[in-house]
């Protein structure tokens, strides 16, 4: 088991249980990758919050919610980089389906001197695949554990 020093979490709630499904759904897994993909390209590049508004209406929380979310997300981002440095980019990591209808997406934005593990749970339900969720994080090393 890693141990981590004073762990910097940007930990977004899970949000399986919402009422207000409002995502369109999208029928491959490979067309929400190809948005994550721009999401994290975003992300980045600097623009936050312009990133998380490219999946909003493909996700099943709740538009107050989200705005919530997003606000803190962006409120967090001076202190990542004042802790972590500069950012370098990101890299897609790996995605993982179970059975037909769960699947997660995850990358790491990438900084001077660490990493930010994000990711996409995604649901296949009537109308397609929609991500359920999101979270992001500095826990990145628990991605060594999965392996």
């Amino acid at each position: 088991m890693h141990k981590y020093t004073t762990p910097l979490l940007v930990f977004l709630p899970l949000l399986a249980m919402a009422t207000s499904a409002t995502a369109q759904g999208l029928p491959q897994i490979a067309d929400v990758k190809a948005l994550t993909d721009k999401v994290m390209t975003s992300v980045a590049k600097g623009d936050l919050e312009g990133g998380l508004k490219m999946f909003k209406s493909q996700t099943i929380i709740p538009s107050a919610e989200f705005e919530a979310m997003m606000g803190q997300a962006v409120n967090q981002m001076p202190l990542m980089t004042a802790r972590f440095g500069n950012t370098l980019g990101q890299e897609f990591i790996k995605e993982v389906r179970v059975g037909e209808s769960l699947a997660e997406l995850i990358y790491i934005h990438r900084f001077d001197k660490h990493a930010m593990r994000w990711q996409f749970y995604l649901y296949r339900g009537k109308n397609g695949w929609v991500i359920n969720t999101f979270r992001f994080d500095d826990r990145w090393p628990e991605l060594l554990d999965r392996q």
